[in-house]
């Protein structure tokens, strides 16, 4: 037997023939395998991964249900378990629900340190999305609850740049109604312009709202301009 002739025909690790600088089944088969193992692993710890965020935003959502320490204490617990690995969208949810706990608390530490908290999440947020308006006008939020003139021009500045950005964002516009309408002479010529517009279309979409927002325009300069504007749009608030 021509010892070339066997070497041609050695038996490979699966049991079939291959020849000289041939590649096995096997061979083709153990990266393959590996890779959608590698790829089984991946999607598991995206799973739960967004499964944790959701649990962050569930923990934020309450904020309206429960008492705030309650909501506080949730929040903590739902992001201990991400470990600072959530990204941006648990972010945005815990610097939104600190930012709202801490407006309704009275001046003092305990609401100065939580509001400082909610801008440190909200800045890390922006810092991934710098376009998003929502981000920048819970950043103003967060900042008017922060003692010192400072934080008073950062979230007038926010403010801006949320209008700039997002002319209309529901959830926040009876509280950006109420800054700018109380912060008239402060906040540029098209951030005036944008909230008159953003009260104005409350007014055709949610009535009930755009009159907690109209009220809310606490300077008499600023409630002159939206009566203008709502008569000259035909919105009427009742």
């Amino acid at each position: 037997m021509d010892g070339r002739e066997g070497a041609a025909t050695a038996p490979s690790i699966t049991g079939g023939k291959q020849g000289a600088g041939g590649v096995s089944a096997w061979s083709l088969a153990a990266p393959i395998a590996l890779l959608l193992a590698l790829g089984v692993v991946i999607a598991g710890h995206e799973l739960i991964r967004q499964w944790r965020i959701a649990r962050i935003e569930a923990a934020a959502a309450s904020v309206d249900a429960v008492a705030g320490q309650t909501a506080l204490t949730r929040l903590a617990a739902a992001e201990a378990e991400c470990g600072g690995a959530c990204g941006p969208r648990a972010l945005v949810a815990g610097g939104a629900a600190r930012a709202l706990i801490a407006a309704r608390l009275p001046i003092g530490p305990q609401r100065a340190e939580l509001a400082a908290k909610a801008s440190a999440q909200l800045r890390a947020a922006i810092a991934e999305q710098p376009a998003s308006g929502e981000r920048w006008a819970w950043l103003a939020v967060s900042e008017s609850a922060r003692p010192g003139d400072e934080h008073h021009l950062a979230a007038v500045i926010a403010l801006e740049r949320s209008y700039r950005l997002a002319p209309f964002v529901r959830d926040l516009a009876v509280w950006r109604a109420r800054f700018a309408g109380a912060d008239w002479a402060q906040i540029d010529g098209l951030s005036r312009s944008r909230a008159l517009d953003e009260v104005a279309h409350l007014a055709v979409i949610d009535p009930g709202q755009a009159q907690a927002a109209q009220d809310a325009f606490s300077d008499p300069a600023a409630a002159l301009a939206l009566d203008l504007r709502l008569s000259r749009r035909g919105a009427q608030v009742h």
